[in-house]
């Protein structure tokens, strides 16, 4: 059975869909199998899934709270729970909260910072909140572990959370600080967003639905949600990087469906061309010895042609882009590919 990444966003490509959807499983399978033969030769130790699934059984009593209650005065210290069980599952150790300072204007509230050997920063987990419970996680803003008060209530002024939101914050972070992380890790009551500095400059990032995984519980979704977020992938003690691994095989797999589509292309323009020349002799009744077709217009043709077929395909399988009024009569009846339909049937028709 594939592998099941419902609940897990792969926004704006952080790895190109294909191989997201189709090759990644391939890819995590080494680690998943020796995470469970871990776990099968040591009475001590357990699957990261299996931990996740645990913290399925904490989230759910604090998230219901979290959605009925108008104010809930422990909001803010239930994320901090919840990320701490979190980062146990994955191979994180103790949150040791700090600001650290980006410019003049700007702290920021890091719960964990993971480092280089050498010491410089490479990874960051912010926690975050919002009035707004249905906020995204990047709409959302962080705040300060430090800030909650003794008997676990929120903070008492809106100025200890951060003013910039988490988009914002992430920009600030990773292209203003003198010396930037590579992740971010972004942990909020619903989701969680794991950012790459190389790859954010497009707004490529994975984000983790938590209410939609923990309550499937799918052993292969907590999966795949180990393999991108455990320490071991993003910040390995030695080698090289699980995730750089994942995006190496990703970009290598994007450069050969390149390679294949090119190769398609180039067969659909032939196929096309030679459908052409077949109806000009057949249908259309003209001599192409006499008067003969030049090659390279019919080429030119042809490609044009494939191309708005390309784009066509596109915006009909992405509606909500907008690019077309896909519902409109006039598109409908003279752009659509129902109306290339209508024509290549009526073509058949005089044919036979």
């Amino acid at each position: 059975m594939s592998m099941d990444l419902t609940g897990i966003t792969n926004q704006n490509e952080y790895y190109t869909n294909h191989y997201f959807s189709s090759i990644f499983e391939e890819n995590a399978s080494k680690t998943i199998s020796t995470w469970r033969a871990e776990a099968k030769n040591n009475d001590g130790i357990r699957t990261p899934w299996s931990l996740l699934r645990d913290a399925a059984k904490q989230y759910y009593p604090l998230h219901d709270r979290y959605v009925r209650a108008k104010d809930d005065s422990q909001i803010l210290s239930n994320i901090c729970l919840l990320a701490d069980t979190y980062l146990e599952a994955l191979g994180y150790p103790d949150a040791q909260p700090e600001l650290i300072e980006i410019d003049d204007t700007l702290k920021v509230p890091v719960y964990l910072e993971i480092n280089k050997a050498n010491g410089a920063p490479l990874l960051w987990i912010l926690l975050a909140a919002s009035q707004e419970k249905d906020a995204g996680i990047l709409e959302k803003h962080c705040f300060s572990a430090d800030t909650i008060g003794e008997d676990n209530s929120n903070p008492k002024s809106p100025g200890e959370m951060t003013t910039l939101d988490n988009e914002e914050l992430a920009t600030k972070i990773l292209f203003g600080a003198a010396e930037p992380p590579r992740f971010l890790i972004f942990i909020g009551m619903n989701q969680i967003a794991l950012i790459d500095r190389n790859k954010w400059n497009e707004k490529r990032y994975l984000q983790f639905e938590l209410e939609e995984i923990f309550s499937r519980r799918e052993e292969s979704t907590l999966q795949a949600m180990a393999v991108l977020l455990h320490r071991n992938s993003l910040c390995p003690k030695e080698g090289i990087a699980l995730i750089d691994e994942l995006d190496a095989n990703s970009q290598k797999h994007a450069a050969g469906v390149s390679q294949d589509l090119k190769y398609a292309l180039r067969e659909s323009i032939e196929l096309l061309g030679n459908e052409v020349l077949y109806d000009m002799a057949n249908r259309q009744g003209r001599n192409l010895d006499t008067d003969p077709v030049d090659a390279g217009q019919l080429t030119m043709e042809c490609l044009r042609y494939m191309y708005r077929m390309l784009f066509v395909l596109f915006i009909e399988s992405r509606p909500e882009l907008g690019y077309a009024p896909l519902k409109a009569q006039s598109y409908m009846y003279s752009y659509s590919l129902e109306s290339l339909r209508d024509i290549a049937d009526n073509i058949r028709d005089d044919v036979e």
